[in-house]
This record gives C-alpha cells, sequence and structure tokens, in this order.
C-alpha cells in the first residue's frame, strides 16, 4: 500500500490554536498536538474545523480531533458517539487528510490489537476512499 505524499502542521498553525485555545506554545513542545489536545476541548476543536477555511488550520484541528480519541474516558465509546462526525470530515477534505488518515491506520503493524484504538475505523476510511478513487480513475 502506498503512502500519501507527507504534510506538515505549520508554527502559524501552532501558533494561531495555541492562542485562540489559550494553550502553552513554546520551543521545547514536540508534537506540539498531541500535548495538548485535551478531550475536554473536543467539541471547541470541531466548532473552529468548521468554522475555518484555513487547510493549515484545519490540518492541524484534525490531528488534535483524533488525538481525543487516546485521551478520553475509558467507559466512553469515542467511535459510536463522535466517529461519525469526524468521518464526515475526513471524507469532505479526504485529499487534506490523506496523510493523517494513512498514519492513524497504521498499515505497517499487522495485528490491529497493537494499534491506535481508532485505527479499525481509519483503515476502513482509507479503504474506502482509496478503492473510490481508483475506481473513480481506472488507469
Amino acid at each position: 500500500m502506498k503512502a500519501p505524499p507527507p504534510r506538515y502542521i505549520t508554527g502559524t498553525a501552532i501558533a494561531t490554536l495555541a492562542q485562540a485555545f489559550g494553550y502553552p506554545n513554546h520551543p521545547h513542545m514536540q508534537d506540539w498536538e498531541y500535548e495538548v489536545s485535551s478531550f475536554a476541548d473536543l467539541e471547541k476543536y470541531m466548532a473552529a474545523y468548521v468554522s475555518t477555511a484555513d487547510d493549515d488550520i484545519r490540518f492541524l484541528l484534525m490531528e488534535m480531533i483524533l488525538e481525543t480519541s487516546n485521551n478520553k474516558d475509558r467507559d466512553f465509546d469515542w467511535i459510536a458517539a463522535i466517529w461519525p462526525r469526524v468521518k464526515a470530515l475526513l471524507t469532505a477534505c479526504f485529499p487534506l487528510h490523506a496523510p493523517t488518515v494513512y498514519y492513524w491506520s497504521c498499515f505497517d503493524v499487522e495485528d490491529i490489537a497493537d494499534t491506535f484504538y481508532i485505527s479499525a475505523a481509519m483503515r476502513e476510511l482509507w479503504l474506502e476512499q482509496t478503492d473510490h478513487a481508483a475506481q473513480s480513475n481506472p488507469q
């Protein structure tokens, strides 16, 4: 399976969201989107995502949204409650989020139990979108 071209989070997008959400942002933070992402702020991320047309901001927000699946309450069913909304956003902007979907799919890991909570759903989305694209553009 071929990975999509990479896309990177920008410093400008981080600075913008750090200010908007009142999050820390200093040079020694690595993987800022994972360090600051909070399940408690999920609805803020969703609202910000749909209110911006800036692809760099949306790309970063989606990473933060997906990270909430890792830091949720263990008794909360993120897939049932949140995934349908997230899947709709990912599907609507799949070219923007293809690197993200591929990453969270963990195709390099054979045993799905050794992947992220959302990897099975991401794999399914990846296959739906790439199979659909292949059928739309036969070579």
